[in-house]
């Protein structure tokens, strides 16, 4: 198929992909499967590099489906990994788990490639419509098929949504015409758009309101192509995130934070309160209680939030109390909120613990008080809780320090 045919456009934004490890398919929805890979239910770091390594040697090199299997089956049987796939035997299940994992990625990868080219100005000049191909599947969607053929202007906003792939296992496609094309296909202009009106559903895990699209599965209500080019993070700052190295140093050249928000006075709890008042003031702000749950947060990825970010604990595990008060964070607790609400980036890289090693991800946020200053809020949370930085009269230099990784969020 022509997903197997590598080409540059492809292989760039394969390779501009973070590592993310994942409980479930929907960890991660729309732009934080542009900027991260992933494979559902694999949630150890070095599984997630192994099977980066046979995707990114499929998109590289064209090797196909079956040398992919060799590698899912290899890694699968050093590991033991459990995985949830179709099929009555472990061949058939294997199999059918595999070609998801390949298809997915190829198929994002091969599109994403397709919308860079096609959105080249001097292709645009020549060929100003895109005309939709269903893939000839022998079980296809209805509202795919239906669009078979149909002849839209490239800068057609229905694009934004219904740009392939559209689905888990879309094979559809999109070929780029030009005037006298059109003409030859008995057309003087552009077709209607379809009716692709969006409408609100709740997030099942969060219950956080989400757009859907008519025809279009649920979490491929976006143009990975577009994502990537014009998404949430600059193509510039694409980066892939390097091994851990304690002598890596900032970026010079990344540009400055957004200017500082200025906070409310409402932002501000009054300090001495209880410990617990603070951590109900966070979790409320996110309308959850002491038991917490999941929060989809800017960039598309899921964290938890819950009264255990805020407990102090011994190696072993057992509770001491809560942190929420240490050094005066506890004024700060609703700007800590907002720093995951409403973050100026969203970074991920390596932090060295007792363990090991653990995956970071922090979230920065400058706000203007009330009195003049400047205070900075970095947010972290990883596999070892919560880890709360805050300081005063910041400036660049000292930011960006913080600034390090790979960026999965920049607000515009």
């Amino acid at each position: 198929m022509a997903s197997q045919l590598p080409f540059q456009e492809a292989i760039d934004f394969f390779a501009g992909k973070v590592n993310l490890p994942t409980k479930r398919y929907d960890d991660l929805r729309h732009a934080a499967h542009v900027r991260g890979f992933s494979v559902a239910g694999v949630t150890r770091l070095d599984m997630v590099a192994d099977f980066r390594t046979a995707m990114d040697k499929a998109v590289r090199e064209g090797t196909g489906l079956n040398e992919f299997k060799k590698s899912f089956d290899e890694i699968v049987d050093r590991t033991g990994w459990k995985f949830n796939a179709r099929g009555k035997t472990d061949l058939e299940r294997r199999s059918w788990r595999a070609l998801i994992i390949y298809k997915t990625n190829m198929r994002t990868s091969y599109m994403a490639g397709r919308y860079k080219q096609l959105t080249d100005p001097d292709v645009l000049k020549y060929r100003p419509y895109w005309r939709y191909k269903h893939s000839g599947a022998l079980h296809p969607r209805a509202l795919h098929l239906s669009w078979h053929g149909l002849v839209l202007l490239a800068t057609d906003p229905a694009w934004n949504y219904m740009f392939p792939p559209n689905g888990w296992g879309c094979g559809c496609d999109v070929e780029a015409l030009s005037e006298r094309q059109l003409k030859a296909l008995g057309k003087n202009g552009p077709d209607q758009a379809p009716d692709l009106t969006p409408y609100e559903r709740e997030d099942p895990r969060t219950g956080q309101m989400e757009i859907r699209i008519p025809g279009i599965d649920r979490g491929w209500e976006y143009n990975v192509g577009k994502e990537w080019l014009n998404g949430i993070v600059p193509t510039e700052l694409h980066q892939p995130l390097a091994p851990l190295d304690p002598s890596s140093k900032p970026d010079p050249d990344l540009p400055p934070l957004p200017k500082p928000k200025p906070a409310r006075k409402d932002d501000l709890l009054p300090p001495g309160l209880e410990p617990q008042s603070y951590v109900n003031a966070f979790l409320n702000a996110f309308q959850m209680d002491d038991d917490g749950g999941y929060y989809r947060d800017v960039s598309g990825g899921i964290i938890t939030i819950g009264r255990s970010m805020f407990e102090a604990r011994t190696p072993e595990g057992q509770v001491l109390g809560l942190k929420a008060v240490k050094r005066g964070r506890g004024t700060y607790a609703l700007l800590l909120a907002e720093a995951i609400k409403d973050p100026d980036e969203i970074w991920v890289d390596w932090v060295a613990v007792k363990s090991g090693v653990a995956l970071r991800r922090a979230y920065l946020k400058r706000v203007l008080l009330p009195d003049g200053r400047a205070l900075f809020v970095r947010f972290e949370w990883s596999s070892k809780g919560w880890t709360a930085v805050t300081g005063f009269d910041t400036d660049d230099a000292y930011m960006a320090n913080f600034r390090k990784g790979a960026l999965l969020f920049r607000r515009a």
